[in-house]
């Protein structure tokens, strides 16, 4: 965490010396007469850097180098003379400078608070172990099984599922964000172990970024998807006090992409409660032998 200390120091350090930089006058004139351009670059940029997960990923390289271009851009197309009385190259420097120096500053807080993330799902993770994998990591296996239940002609389905919010008593505005943060964590893993121990070792079990659990079940039509939903939501329920909202969707009959059965799941999350437009099943296709 002393990282991440430091990159909230430099970063309200940086932020604070723009400001009094350029609000600083000497002899009735500013110090240095900044472009409006350069501080509305300024408040893009680094709100950018922090809020986008993927920027985090990548070399801080690529953030800087984005920014040099789009600042030679803004210099080559807006007239300096609108905002500014400073023309100078050494201005104009000195500007491109303190961008690129806000830029890098956010990248490394930004990389910081990935850190201090990953830390947390990992302690969640390790209190409550499951074999739940990130969609992007299984994007192979999941073209696999629907190439497989294409070819041969066998029932495949998937299952959403989202544990409702818990209502917590009010508190402090920082204090309420990190125990939401943290209790959103644990329960996540939690339920992701109810969830492991409910489906067989043939199913996928996936996460996405919206923090949902998403089963594909292989072999298997709606109805005992749909069965299976029930189960997993009592259970969840039972062993944790918060309600699982699900929805399924069926390979080939609603969807043939991953992507419209997730959409299709998804615009099904309900709580138990069964779906006026699920397809009519023969009453020979409802085995449940695999609850």
């Amino acid at each position: 965490m002393t990282n991440l200390k430091r990159s909230f120091f430099l970063a309200s350090f940086y932020l604070a010396f723009i400001l009094i930089l350029g609000q600083t006058d000497y002899a009735g004139k500013p110090i240095i007469n900044f472009a409006s351009y350069f501080y509305m670059a300024i408040m893009i940029a680094i709100p950018a850097t922090l809020f986008f997960p993927a920027i985090s990923k990548v070399p801080v390289y690529v953030p800087l180098l984005a920014w040099a271009v789009i600042y030679m851009v803004i210099l080559q197309n807006i007239d300096r003379t609108n905002s500014t009385t400073s023309i100078e190259f050494s201005i104009v420097v000195l500007e491109f400078i303190f961008l690129e120096a806000g830029v890098w500053i956010a990248h490394q807080l930004a990389v910081q608070i990935s850190y201090a993330e990953s830390l947390m799902d990992a302690l969640a993770f390790g209190a409550f172990p499951n074999r739940v994998h990130g969609i992007e990591a299984e994007s192979q296996r999941i073209k696999i099984e629907l190439t497989r239940s294409r070819r041969y002609q066998r029932p495949l389905s998937l299952l959403v599922i989202e544990v409702e919010p818990e209502a917590g008593r009010i508190t402090p505005s920082t204090m309420k964000s990190i125990q939401t943060d943290l209790m959103s964590r644990f329960t996540f893993a939690r339920v992701g172990q109810i969830i492991d121990d409910l489906i067989r070792q043939t199913d996928l079990f996936l996460r996405d970024r919206r923090g949902r659990h998403i089963i594909l079940c292989s072999e298997t039509n709606f109805s005992n998807v749909e069965l299976l939903a029930k189960r997993i939501s009592r259970t969840v329920e039972d062993k944790t006090g918060r309600r699982a909202l699900w929805g399924v969707a069926s390979f080939p009959d609603e969807a043939l992409t991953f992507d419209d059965l997730l959409q299709k799941a998804s615009d099904r999350l309900v709580n138990g409660r069964s779906f006026e437009d699920r397809p009519v099943l023969m009453d020979a296709e409802k085995d449940t032998s695999r609850l």
